[in-house]
């Protein structure tokens, strides 16, 4: 692997999609200025990858997605994105010590408030009467988002906030997902309007060479 570049091991239908997105953000490109090793997914069924000694030097846990750049390696999706961000600076990283305790409440609330509840709707967990619990046990959530999004864009930075990695952590998962299992957010309109803001942006999807199934 070359040092000069950051190697994500994952692919879209996994949590790294999160700092693929980012990295996208950023303009870099898929196997120019990043790598990306295929493991499979949650969707498509796992490959050899993860059981193999050298991923598990890196991840004991046999969980992706994993980052190595250089002799740095991380997992977790939120500290493998607010680290890129950090690395390549700019306006997604936070600009001072509060702004960056904010990404870091957001990425937070993303996988403890949102993911559990969104995540089992996207594989049809419990049927209709699990899918009415989840949308139930998201209604106060989704009411502090809607307050949080008031008279807002995005979710850091002064005025109207600037797109940051919290937003790409919370996007990623009540977005993507919300969009996935069609989730009603007529009732949070301020929810509704920033999810159609982030996941319209182009570098929400992947280029053509970069699907779930991708190159090496």
């Amino acid at each position: 692997m070359s040092e000069n570049k950051i190697v994500i091991y994952g692919h879209q239908a996994s949590r790294a999609s999160r700092p693929y997105w980012l990295l996208r953000e950023y303009g870099k490109a898929i196997n120019e200025d990043f790598l990306e090793v295929d493991t499979g997914g949650p969707v498509t069924g796992f490959n050899e990858v993860r059981d193999s000694d050298q991923f598990l030097k890196l991840n004991p846990y046999k969980l992706i997605p994993v980052m190595q750049h250089g002799d740095l390696v991380l997992y977790e999706s939120q500290a493998i994105c607010q680290y890129i961000a950090e690395y390549l600076g700019g306006p997604m990283s936070g600009g001072d010590i509060g702004e960056r305790a904010r990404i870091n409440m957001y990425g937070l609330s993303s996988v403890t408030n949102f993911e559990p509840n969104f995540l089992p709707m996207v594989f049809g967990s419990g049927g209709a009467e699990g899918r009415a619990k989840f949308e139930s046990n998201l209604q106060q959530p989704l009411n502090a988002l809607n307050v949080e999004l008031q008279d807002r864009d995005y979710l850091v930075g002064a005025e109207r906030g600037r797109f940051t990695v919290a937003d790409i952590m919370m996007a990623s998962t009540i977005g993507q997902y919300g969009r996935a299992v069609k989730f009603d957010f007529s009732p949070w309109p301020n929810v509704r309007d920033w999810v159609a803001l982030t996941t319209k942006r182009p570098a929400f999807y992947p280029p053509r060479g970069m699907k779930v199934k991708p190159q090496n």
